[in-house]
């Protein structure tokens, strides 16, 4: 099981910021954290302790990451907006707690890739004076990550690439779009555990194509 944080203690520290710049064209939205987490709580099946699966503070353990966000759309291309996100990572097992060689000092957190990332970039203009159009290409990625904090049943997930694009016609009421998601058909690994001691990862969905209609009342 992924670890999970029903801990003795927590102390999040947090500096935050809001911010449009360039006469409102560039809003920027952060944070800067630091977590330091004391008992760490997982589940652990080690025979050298008992012969049963059980739920302990495992460890002590610090996070520290710095996230954000940006929506950016110059006054020099009319109808341009260019927006993405991103996510900072760095987690450690500082301390064990218990008896037990399934969990490492020094490892790393589950499902805590080291970066994050996804960008969006769309462009709008007009066909005529009733209708306009759009295209929307985006990516996103993931560095690898872990599934586990316990070294039995930890999986690591490769890193991913997913690309999407769309393009639709606008009116007053109406929208179509045709879309195609995970354009290289990528399978990212999403999650995974292991289940009657098998490997088992979920992946994202294949590439899939298809058109959307939508009317406003």
């Amino acid at each position: 099981m992924p670890y999970a944080v029903d801990t003795d203690e927590v102390k999040n520290y947090e500096l935050g910021w809001k911010t449009e710049l360039f006469d409102n064209s560039l809003r920027f939205n952060g944070s800067a954290f630091f977590v330091d987490i004391e008992g760490l709580q997982t589940t652990i099946f080690d025979p050298s302790i008992v012969n049963l699966f059980f739920s302990d503070n495992a460890a002590n353990a610090e996070i520290q990451g710095l996230e954000g966000d940006f929506t950016w759309a110059p006054a020099s291309v009319d109808g341009l907006t260019i927006a993405g996100a991103f996510s900072l990572l760095d987690t450690e097992i500082t301390e064990v707690l218990i008896p037990t060689s399934d969990v490492v000092e020094g490892s790393d957190l589950a499902f805590a890739p080291s970066f994050q990332g996804n960008l969006r970039v769309r462009y709008e203009w007009d066909l005529s004076a009733t209708l306009g159009a759009y295209v929307q290409p985006q990516v996103s990625y993931s560095a690898s990550k872990f599934t586990d904090v316990i070294e039995i049943n930890k999986l690591e997930l490769d890193s991913y690439t997913v690309v999407d694009f769309a393009a639709g016609i606008t009116s007053d009421n109406w929208k179509f779009e045709l879309f195609g998601d995970n354009l290289f058909d990528e399978r990212a690994q999403i999650s995974g555990n292991y289940v009657n001691d098998r490997a088992r990862i979920s992946t994202n969905r294949p590439l899939t194509v298809g058109i959307r209609v939508g009317y406003d009342y």
